[in-house]
């Protein structure tokens, strides 16, 4: 059940984090042309790229989580034998789980005390923009999640620890050592 909550919250981030980097560039396209051709700025563009910025920043935190792609300090652990790395990384998938959980109750408090106040030039609550950190540390908690109930139930198939380095690198669009681009970042 939560593989599929999973799923579809990643689904939605990806989505969500496309759309936003798309606007991003159209609105700052936008803004350059209307500043040296037009010679009138749009004055909400540079607020909504700043806003848009810090949701896609949240979002895309929860699809590198789900993906396995956070960067980790591995160097003890590998010499460790193959249950207690497993055992290690699930109290450490329970740790930052916690850490998410406050983060989502503190994320919350803060948007709620900021409803009250409007952004400068766009004029919209500026809770809305604090909503991107509870929100894209819900669905990082939701990852986490799966990915201990699935690593409590079975003893293979961790993310964080069947994937090599190597794989991370290609799947995050890394420049290999020959310096061509193996991949491209694929939202989808």
């Amino acid at each position: 059940m939560f593989s599929k909550i999973s799923n579809y919250g990643n689904q939605f981030a990806e989505g969500c984090c496309l759309i936003l980097l798309v606007a991003m560039t159209l609105v700052t396209f936008a803004q350059v042309f209307f500043r040296f051709v037009i010679v009138h700025s749009l004055p909400w563009s540079e607020e909504f790229s700043r806003y848009a910025l810090v949701w896609a920043s949240f979002l895309g935190a929860s699809i590198a989580l789900k993906r396995g792609l956070h960067i980790g300090v591995e160097a003890f652990v590998t010499k460790l034998s193959r249950e207690k790395r497993r055992w290690i990384y699930l109290l450490t998938l329970m740790i930052i789980i916690l850490f998410l959980l406050t983060v989502i109750v503190k994320g919350v408090e803060m948007a709620f005390f900021n409803m009250r106040q409007s952004s400068p030039a766009m004029r919209i609550p500026m809770g809305f923009p604090y909503l991107a950190i509870p929100i894209g540390s819900l669905l990082m908690v939701v990852h986490l999640l799966d990915e201990l109930i699935l690593g409590w139930k079975r003893k293979v198939g961790l993310l964080g620890m069947e994937k090599t380095e190597e794989k991370k690198r290609l799947e995050a669009g890394v420049l290999d050592c020959s310096g061509f681009l193996v991949s491209a970042l694929s939202l989808f």
